[in-house]
């Protein structure tokens, strides 16, 4: 009976540890991310022409918060 509570205590504890993190407009503003608009373009373009693509570099789009 004890470990019930014990065992819901300690999920509780492992899935607090998962939330996601708050961030602010200066942690957002100006970070450089890859761009999956465009990857998602040039894979599309690649499979209709039945070719392969490699990324050796993401496109890269710089996120700005308004």
């Amino acid at each position: 009976m004890n470990a019930l509570p014990l065992a819901a205590c300690a999920a509780l504890v492992i899935l607090a540890g998962c939330a996601p993190v708050h961030y602010t407009k200066a942690d957002i503003d100006g970070r450089v991310v890859c761009n999956a608009d465009a990857m998602d373009q040039v894979e599309r373009d690649a499979r209709r022409k039945f070719a392969q693509v490699h990324w050796v570099h993401c496109p890269r789009a710089t996120l700005r918060v308004i």
